[in-house]
């Protein structure tokens, strides 16, 4: 957050190159009535909100997810970002490719599935986001944005496939670390995730998928913490974007 806050000062990024970016007209934004309308001080505010929309995405809350399952004392081991031996056997291969194209044309349901064993040895390395033991099984997760496209969904379906005919019992879940549709996960409805993953056996989202990493209450506990933190650094932070404020 302070990078950004650093980048959209004033002193550093003036409002003509801010508007450009904005309203560029090589890219079909240009809006000369909403440029002659908007204060400049707003423009800068919206620019940096959705900077940090995109920052604060995969990466931070996998970072946050690691941190949370480590301090829960639930898991024996806790893994980020790493890497697997999963099975590369063609016969799994066929069936893992024909499963998918039947899921996306609706032949089959995306869950359960009765994975073939492997017929050779043949391996290759998959990374997962976050890995989670607690002595009897091992949790892959893959922590994704709420509203994927297709391609990311099917990619990630395909991971878990290779994953569990590989550990076959082991537990993958798709992680969203909020609901973008409201608290209650029945009012999720973004069609490419419903098509690939079964909502109830394999997607965590919001306070479901915090409180399974870190415990019960962990998902309100958090956003606490961004609260207080927005409390104690909001006025500064608008402050510096609007009058160039250099926080001492």
């Amino acid at each position: 957050m302070q990078g950004l806050v650093n980048k959209y000062d004033p002193k550093v990024i003036k409002d003509e190159v801010l508007e450009k970016a904005l309203f560029d007209p090589a890219k079909g934004n240009y809006k000369p009535f909403h440029m002659a309308l908007i204060p400049k001080e707003l423009l800068r505010i919206q620019s940096f909100f959705r900077s940090f929309s995109t920052s604060l995405g995969q990466g931070v809350f996998e970072y946050i997810a690691k941190i949370v399952a480590e301090d829960s004392r639930r898991w024996k081991e806790v893994k980020r970002n790493s890497k697997f031996k999963a099975t590369a056997s063609s016969n799994v291969e066929s069936f893992i490719d024909r499963f998918l194209e039947d899921v996306a044309l609706g032949r089959v349901k995306p869950y359960p599935v009765s994975l073939p064993k492997p017929k050779d040895d043949s391996t290759k390395e998959i990374v997962v986001d976050l890995y989670l033991y607690d002595g009897k099984t091992r949790y892959f997760i893959e922590i994704k944005s709420p509203k994927p496209n297709k391609d990311q969904t099917r990619r990630t379906k395909e991971k878990f496939l290779y994953l569990l005919a590989t550990y076959p019992d082991s537990k993958t879940y798709y992680g969203m670390p909020y609901n973008p549709y409201g608290e209650e996960k029945s009012k999720y409805r973004w069609s490419f995730t419903s098509m690939y993953f079964d909502l109830q056996n394999e997607v965590l989202i919001g306070s479901e998928f915090w409180d399974f990493i870190g415990g019960k209450g962990t998902y309100k506990e958090l956003l606490e913490l961004f609260r207080e933190f927005g409390e104690e650094k909001g006025k500064e932070i608008t402050g510096r974007l609007i009058r160039g404020y250099s926080g001492g």
